[in-house]
């Protein structure tokens, strides 16, 4: 069953055409990782699935959610765009948190804004996430009181409060120290094993080799090649697929 289907999208800013036309496919419980160099157009392509970039050209769907970039921005497609997001969970490269509320604060927010939920229901689910994702005795932390890895699981467990269809994690370890890393890893990992629907921009190879599905290679704002994991990693056919692994792995080894 397919979750998210990009046909043709584009986006430019100004003269500047970062995506060159995106055609993508991704099924449901699909885990797939978008990698490449700086500038290749990863995270605007990220963004522009729950339109925080609003695409020049293209069709984007998630589950029944369609909207066509580029055209009248009438009611119905504000309409349709809001119904979108709501199914769509966005991790950032930064934690993005309230800093004076306290994590389960946090993890409630969206329940009850942008769901109507009741509070103490709110809690509940609050509560119950926090547990899932490792802190269960951080419900009354503010962000200031946790470390990095902490505060990233807290916006995941935010993300999750709101049951979205699928998860957007942009660059989620790009902002922690190295020690901290694996936490927030281990959490991505446990939600693919349960099936969530995620596309996940990173430069842990090691961890796209053991989560992906699939893994997409991207620059200059197309898509270069893509495959599972052991054929990109391990039989890549591009030749700037190749330099670009090349690159990384001598970084790695160094």
């Amino acid at each position: 069953m397919t979750m998210i289907q990009i046909e043709h999208l584009k986006k430019a800013f100004g003269d500047n055409e970062v995506l060159k036309g995106i055609d993508l496919t991704i099924d449901k419980s699909e885990v797939v990782v978008i990698m490449g160099p700086s500038g290749s157009g990863k995270s605007t392509l990220l963004r522009c699935l729950n339109f925080l970039e609003e695409p020049t050209d293209g069709i984007i769907q998630i589950g029944e959610y369609q909207v066509h970039a580029g055209g009248k921005i009438d009611r119905h497609r504000k309409k349709v765009i809001r119904e979108l997001r709501k199914k769509t969970g966005f991790v950032f490269q930064s934690f993005n948190l309230f800093p004076h509320k306290t994590a389960i604060e946090n993890v409630m927010e969206g329940p009850i804004a942008i769901h109507g939920t009741k509070t103490e229901e709110a809690r509940t689910i609050a509560e119950a996430l926090l547990v899932k994702v490792g802190l269960g005795d951080r419900c009354d932390h503010f962000p200031a009181q946790l470390s990095g890895g902490q505060q990233q699981r807290v916006a995941i467990a935010r993300s999750l409060a709101l049951n979205p269809l699928v998860m957007l994690f942009d660059e989620p370890t790009s902002a922690l120290d190295p020690e901290l890393v694996r936490e927030v890893l281990l959490v991505i990992k446990s939600l693919a094993e349960e099936g969530m629907t995620m596309v996940i921009v990173t430069h842990e190879m090691n961890f796209a080799k053991e989560v992906a599905d699939r893994v997409v290679f991207m620059d200059e704002g197309i898509i270069v090649e893509q495959g599972t994991s052991k054929d990109i990693f391990l039989n890549p056919k591009e030749e700037r697929t190749k330099q670009f692994l090349y690159k990384v792995e001598a970084v790695v080894t160094e």
